[in-house]
């Protein structure tokens, strides 16, 4: 209960003092010969006076306590306090990683990464064409048309091979690559990578389609072998390769 009890103090104190040690930093700063030019005098508040204040306030709040459930002698409250402080970064750690993982988007600072398939057609197929985006990622958050990179396209063992790339905007551990034949058969390809998939530069292994959904049927069926379609696929991080 100490422990639990300073953790809690420390955190409050550390906001409390970020705060004070702000605005302190901000009245101190003209005496200093800070201006406000460019924002230095609002930097030297939330970057010096803030942090110091913070890290003046987590001690005190913790060693108020500490010596408040009897621990009064240095070594006694020292060794306790750096306990507290370990917790104080691991409760910290906790909430950045948190938040890290709960952001919508892969990449918020940049380009987001791309899915670059290949997907292998039964022999005689003919390949989705004309103008249209036959092929696009299915999640929960979007749909994203697919660019079909045609002049990549090539045969391997007769039989036709469609290359292309699609944006993964959206972290989501659940993607479904959707392609759209001529006859309007939709192949179901269920992407079987994380939320933030880290750069590949090689390709998976060549995996079947896991739902076909036939014209004039209300449900998709599960693919067999016998449906012959493939895909394998990397993510690709813009500047990785």
């Amino acid at each position: 209960m100490t422990y639990l009890l300073a953790l809690v103090a420390a955190i409050a104190g550390g906001a409390a003092g970020a705060f004070l040690g702000a605005s302190i930093a901000a009245v101190l700063a003209p005496m200093l010969g800070i201006s406000s030019f460019e924002g230095a005098a609002g930097y030297f508040a939330v970057f010096i006076g803030g942090p110091i204040g913070g890290l003046l306030g987590l001690v005190l709040g913790a060693v108020l306590v500490l010596r408040w459930r009897g621990h009064q002698g240095f070594g006694s409250v020292a060794g306790r306090l750096g306990v507290v402080v370990i917790g104080v970064a691991a409760v910290a750690a906790g909430i950045i990683g948190l938040l890290y993982l709960s952001q919508d988007t892969v990449n918020p600072n940049g380009a987001a990464p791309q899915l670059a398939f290949e997907i292998r057609l039964p022999a005689g197929a003919t390949p989705p064409g004309g103008n249209d985006r036959p092929i696009e990622l299915q999640t929960s958050k979007n749909r994203m048309p697919a660019l079909v990179q045609r002049e990549a396209a090539r045969e391997d063992g007769g039989r036709p091979v469609i290359v292309g790339l699609v944006e993964m905007y959206y972290r989501t551990s659940q993607r479904t690559l959707v392609m759209t034949m001529p006859d309007k058969t939709d192949v179901l390809f269920n992407i079987k990578l994380g939320g933030a998939p880290k750069h590949s530069p090689e390709f998976s292994a060549w995996q079947r389609a896991d739902y076909i959904g036939e014209p004039g049927k209300p449900q998709a069926r599960r693919a067999t072998g016998a449906d012959n379609y493939e895909i394998r696929y990397r993510a690709d991080w813009a500047g990785e390769n």
